[in-house]
């Protein structure tokens, strides 16, 4: 299992996922061949692995089997998206890379060489009365996504409020085929200068990971105060692709993060141990 949880090493750990514990850490932090230089995001999509250093606006594609080695193979896919203003997460699609925005438009697309082709700047109707940049700015910030293992379409779900969206790619431009709202951010903007999520803002979904069956995410239901207290999830929803739900798990002790292993089926999740120590839990599908 790989746990994004940087340390004075590196930025990802591996994990026995059976038992919990610590394997080694991978993208360790230097200026060496197979070492990156600052903070990484990544995305394990099918069989590969990508990891994108957004300082560098580069993205590096490994073959699971190499990433697991002791060192990293210096044979990766590298490509360099188009600076143009500051990007996070970036996902492969089938022809093209997906980007979530640091400022401007919501999604930036590129072509399969890193060329910009386009944008997408629409937000879900629940915030419609977001209008200023600084709060779309910071509004850009609560969506996470990941692809569909084919690389076919691609998930985002919303931190300030629940809400799943279901994008593909049509004649090189972003389309949104699906959205379903299940909780309301209850968004109450007094200033365009101001703070957007406010202590009384709901929180919804945050952990993600996609299947070809299915989609998995951790779930709050309470306010940003309550959840400040708690700091974990207590829920996870299992969506298809037609976004419609399909289970849905209490946990107990809640969770940070999941991952899900459908030939075994079962899904992992970090959460607490009876000591309030994180710990790898197992729920049986």
């Amino acid at each position: 299992m790989i746990l994004h949880s940087p340390d004075v090493k590196g930025s990802l750990q591996l994990l026995n996922k059976n038992s919990g514990k610590y394997i080694s850490t991978k993208c360790i932090k230097g200026r060496g061949p197979g070492e990156f230089s600052g903070l990484i995001e990544y995305k394990t999509v099918g069989d590969s692995i990508s990891i994108f250093e957004p300082t560098k606006n580069l993205i590096s594609s490994y073959k699971t089997d190499e990433f697991l080695k002791d060192s990293l193979s210096q044979n990766a896919k590298k490509i360099n998206i188009e600076k143009l203003k500051p990007n996070f997460d970036v996902i492969p699609l089938s022809g093209y890379y997906v980007s979530r925005a640091g400022v401007g438009p919501r999604f930036n697309l590129f072509n399969q060489t890193g060329k910009h082709i386009s944008d997408y700047e629409l937000f879900p109707d629940y915030y419609k009365d977001v209008k200023s940049n600084n709060h779309k700015r910071q509004l850009v910030q609560c969506f996470f996504f990941d692809p569909k293992p084919d690389k076919s379409k691609f998930a985002s779900i919303s931190y300030i409020g629940g809400i799943l969206e279901i994008f593909n790619i049509e004649k090189d431009s972003i389309n949104r085929i699906l959205e379903r709202n299940f909780l309301d951010p209850n968004l109450k903007i007094e200033s365009e200068k101001g703070i957007l999520q406010k202590e009384d803002s709901n929180v919804g979904f945050f952990g993600l990971y996609t299947t070809d069956n299915y989609i998995y995410t951790s779930y709050s239901g309470l306010s940003t105060k309550e959840f400040i207290k708690k700091k974990q999830m207590d829920y996870i929803v299992v969506f298809d692709w037609e976004g419609n739900i399909k289970r849905l798990y209490k946990v107990e002790g809640g969770l940070t993060a999941l991952t899900a292993d459908e030939a075994e089926g079962k899904i992992y999740v970090v959460t607490k141990d009876n000591e309030g120590v994180d710990a790898v839990g197992v729920i049986k599908m």
